[in-house]
């Protein structure tokens, strides 16, 4: 198949997915283009990109913001589908390149949208309400398959009227095991061999609440002076989170976290929603134990035996600070790791979504 991916937020889980599931569809014998934005683009996103064999990457500026910007920019992005295509699918992850590949004009083509935590999954507001409508009309008109990656965000669609029939699932998947040398892994973050490492990975952002980990841990710290955070990522609580965890919370600032975690002795995610964090399934993979708020994804790394405790969404740093404690305490558990799935079968899962969207873009193809 030709297929177009086309994603705003160039980084994080949403540019991982791009990356990984770009790499499985290109060995699987098909042609993969790819469109991004380099506004927000993380480096390590635009070297994994360009050293995919991809028949076309395109750098085409996306604001995050909604505004009169966007009519230039689907213009932009009609022109390279025009030189580029014909394509028989158009997948727009994210809520920005989500909705311009809907809106493209690609005669023919199949669309498939992945949303990657659809906004309707955050607080209550105003804002959730417009995003709800939004993504209501869009899904119902110019959509031919949502992908969803994970029941709780599959349910979060149905609830909010997105058309069962064209509602998929499809977790994703890991392209490479993670590392498991611990002592190569905590030599790298610097911390001393008897400190009791809880790491947070992702973007400091109101959405991951890392105000909320550094406060925990450092009330974690005055019950086990052993205790030290360590924070993977950056973003505009930076700042803040440092200052807030003082001399309990290390920051790497923004590194690849698959190198580190192994390091870790608790993985804690304090986010307030997700779809299906890769950092979580990480941490799963490698066994390690786990206290996250009650997010996507969490059911299945449950069902698939992860040493998961969940807190609820709204936990204060107290309760969390104790949860931490707890399960740093727990004796280590034997045996593997659960299984995670992997790259290769999010690709095949989602190229299976990609024939019924086709289909019923061309009953008759």
């Amino acid at each position: 198949m030709r297929i177009l991916q086309v994603i705003e937020p160039s980084g994080g889980g949403s540019g991982r997915h791009v990356v990984d599931l770009s790499e499985a569809l290109i060995d699987a014998g098909h042609q993969v283009a790819l469109v991004y934005s380099p506004l927000r683009a993380e480096p390590r996103f635009e070297t994994e990109a360009a050293a995919l064999p991809l028949a076309a990457l395109e750098r085409l500026p996306l604001r995050r913001e909604i505004g009169l910007w966007d009519f230039a920019a689907l213009r932009a992005l009609n022109k390279l589908i025009a030189r580029l295509g014909p394509f028989e699918i158009l997948h727009g992850h994210s809520a920005k390149a989500g909705a311009l590949a809907r809106l493209a004009h690609a005669p023919g083509a199949a669309r498939v949208y992945t949303p990657h935590a659809l906004a309707m999954m955050g607080a209550a507001g105003l804002a959730k309400t417009a995003a709800g409508v939004v993504e209501f009309g869009l899904a119902r008109a110019r959509t031919d398959a949502v992908v969803a990656v994970s029941t709780e965000e599959a349910a979060v669609a149905r609830r909010w009227g997105l058309p069962k029939d064209r509602l998929h699932i499809v977790p994703n998947g890991l392209a490479r095991a993670p590392h498991r040398d611990r002592a190569v892994a905590r030599q790298l973050m610097d911390v001393p061999d008897s400190a009791l490492i809880v790491g947070f990975v992702g973007r400091l952002s109101p959405q991951k609440d890392p105000m909320r980990f550094a406060r925990a841990v450092r009330l974690a710290r005055q019950g086990d002076p052993r205790v030290l955070g360590v924070v993977i990522g950056g973003g505009p609580l930076a700042a803040a989170v440092a200052e807030t965890g003082g001399e309990a919370v290390r920051s790497i600032g923004e590194a690849d976290a698959r190198r580190l975690m192994a390091g870790f002795d608790l993985f804690v995610m304090t986010s307030r929603y997700e779809a299906d964090a890769y950092a979580l399934i990480e941490a799963a993979a490698l066994g390690l134990p786990i206290v996250t708020t009650d997010v996507g994804g969490t059911d299945r790394l449950l069902a698939s035996g992860a040493r998961l405790d969940r807190v609820a969404a709204d936990v204060a740093p107290e309760r969390l600070a104790e949860a931490m404690l707890a399960a740093l305490r727990r004796p280590p558990r034997l045996g593997a790791p659960p299984a995670t799935p992997s790259a290769a079968e999010m690709a095949a899962q989602t190229l299976e979504v990609y024939r019924q969207a086709f289909r019923r873009r061309r009953p008759d193809g």
